[in-house]
């Protein structure tokens, strides 16, 4: 009883405390019950996000808004210029000004591609490339910076259809077919927002309908498959990646099937192992964290109890809900959300349906020590932490040969100091930390002497 009392007193601190790190911004979508369900981050300032109706009625919305602020202020609008059965399904953002989008026509059955460059106001076709009726099917586009990006659409003359541009979208240089594996008969990709995906220094990747995964390490500039597909067949799918090596990706294997098979690599693709995390897995959204290791951040909107936001700091393998009191209003009880994107461990976004306000919720968190380079010294001689991962009782073992004051601190995945101790140090010195009331994840160990520090990573399953 005393320790099931202790950990809800602890649950209710991490709750008050993290408070402060998310935030309600209101989107300004004309209408009411809109959400966000794609985030397009240009960078810690500059987002694009794209509108979602939530009022539970099946309708779609043609809605879109953009900050330059980081979300202090949002300016909404319309696709102008879509029109019919027209709407959208993938929005890039470029800059404040410019950004793309993949359009589907669920009446004909047909995508398109467009841009716009007065901030949203007007929408066009990109003409003479990626679109019905002129080369091909549309299925994505992404940005790895403010100039280099790529879009591709299904094969045309046996090769995907792929397009490169090097001045931010305002020429696309087709890819030559030499430089694409080729399709098999009948492949083609996918008009969806997870359906493609991108790491910096020039990563990207889309998975086709044949399950196989096609990938640049160059700007796009070439593509091929990897070594092994992770499925036969793909009805609908998703991919998500955090590097040319670490790739997870997602599944329906039959017409009728609406549950996902999920996989991941860690070698690039030529070895691909069954998905099975630990946790609240949320299957609707995710995104790769920029500038981590290999942290990931996932949503759901079911209206079941698998719903919410959660984060992985080891590749998605496990996961722990964010605790806040926006996102819990009510104990225990998650909210709904949807698209998410982080521009790095500080910084992120996370769409949900809005009631009344349009909102969208912001994760802000300067002083997270997540993804931060560890600061080697040379007056630390050795800091060891173990076991690791651990369950219950973790040991620090520091080793010094000079006489000097330590001060040992374990941060979690927000920032927030979970333990802290100071000691003094001569020779080898050691203590424990009785862990077992943590919330499972990955824990920044920080050991700093009045002239350096060093951070170790501590997971605690």
């Amino acid at each position: 009883m005393k320790k099931n009392l202790l950990l809800i007193v602890f649950l209710f601190v991490c709750i008050t405390l993290n408070a402060q790190l998310w935030s309600s911004q209101t989107t300004n979508f004309a209408g009411t019950s809109i959400g966000v369900d794609q985030v397009s981050i240009v960078d810690s300032n500059i987002v694009w996000i794209n509108g979602f109706l939530g009022d539970g009625s099946g309708l779609k919305t043609r809605a879109h808004s953009r900050t330059q602020n980081g979300g202090t202020t949002w300016t909404a609008g319309s696709y102008n210029g879509m029109t019919g059965n027209v709407y959208p399904q993938v929005l890039t953002g470029v800059n404040y000004s410019t950004a793309f989008c993949v359009a589907y026509d669920s009446n004909a059955s047909t995508a398109s591609f467009w841009k716009t460059t007065d901030g949203g106001s007007n929408w066009s076709i990109v003409t003479g490339i990626m679109n019905t009726g002129t080369t091909t099917f549309a299925d994505g586009v992404l940005f790895w910076n403010s100039q280099k990006g790529f879009c591709y659409g299904d094969p045309v003359s046996s090769k995907f259809d792929i397009y490169t541009t090097n001045d931010g979208g305002s020429t696309w240089n087709s890819v030559a077919g030499g430089n694409i594996s080729a399709p098999l008969s009948g492949e083609y990709g996918f008009n969806g927002a997870d359906c493609q995906c991108k790491v910096a220094g020039g990563i990207g990747m889309f998975i086709t309908n044949k399950g196989r995964v096609y990938k640049t390490t160059d700007y796009g500039a070439t593509w091929a498959i990897t070594p092994t597909a992770p499925f036969t067949v793909a009805y609908s799918n998703k991919i998500y990646a955090s590097s040319a090596n670490y790739i997870i990706v997602a599944a329906t294997l039959t017409s009728t099937s609406t549950t996902f098979t999920w996989k991941y690599t860690t070698d690039g693709g030529t070895t691909w192992q069954t998905y099975a995390p630990t946790g609240n897995f949320y299957q609707y959204g995710m995104t790769y964290v920029p500038k981590s290791p290999n942290m990931f951040v996932a949503t759901s909107p079911n209206t079941t109890t698998i719903k919410g936001v959660a984060y992985s700091m080891d590749g998605g393998l496990s996961w722990t809900d964010y605790l806040d009191a926006l996102l819990q209003p009510t104990a225990g009880t998650n909210i709904q959300c949807l698209g998410v994107g982080f521009y790095s461990p500080q910084i992120g976004w996370v769409g949900n349906y809005g009631t009344g306000t349009n909102t969208i919720l912001k994760y802000y968190n300067p002083a997270s020590t997540v993804g931060i380079p560890e600061v080697e010294t040379i007056n630390v001689n050795d800091v060891n932490v173990y076991p690791n991962p651990a369950n219950n009782v973790v040991t620090f073992n520091i080793n010094s040969k000079n006489n000097s004051d330590f001060t040992i601190k374990l941060i979690d995945v927000t920032g927030k100091t979970v333990y802290e101790k100071e000691m003094n140090v001569n020779n080898i010195t050691s203590t424990t930390f009785d862990c077992s009331l943590l919330a499972r994840g990955l824990y920044i160990v920080n050991v700093t002497n009045k002239n350096n520090s060093i951070n170790k990573k501590l997971t605690i399953k």
